[in-house]
């Protein structure tokens, strides 16, 4: 999975045994669609075969973890199921650094 063609993009990682982490798709897909086109969104399984190597670049360790991940600054990561005021934050920041 290439996400170096975005200048920012906000990432969820998630694996598919995890209950935290099907509560908190549906909330993370739906604050994303508020944001349409101005903020790519990923939800990224940490342990397929395009996601793995992804996560283990990120040193993902624990699932959901919501990542803003930024040219050239790095990322910013909140581990655990947020909050949807949380969430909608990221997507501010991140939509707020998007050009």
């Amino acid at each position: 999975m290439d996400l170096t063609q975005y200048n920012v993009v906000v990432v969820v990682f998630i694996m598919e045994g995890c209950p935290a982490c099907h509560e908190y798709v549906p909330r993370f897909q739906h604050i994303a669609r508020q944001f349409g086109n101005t903020v790519p969104a990923f939800i990224v399984d940490a342990n397929s075969p395009q996601g793995g190597p992804l996560a283990d670049r990120f040193g993902i360790e624990a699932t959901p973890t919501t990542m803003i991940l930024r040219k050239p600054v790095g990322a910013i990561r909140a581990e655990g199921s947020l909050p949807d005021t949380e969430i909608t934050e990221m997507f501010k920041f991140a939509g707020a650094h998007a050009a």
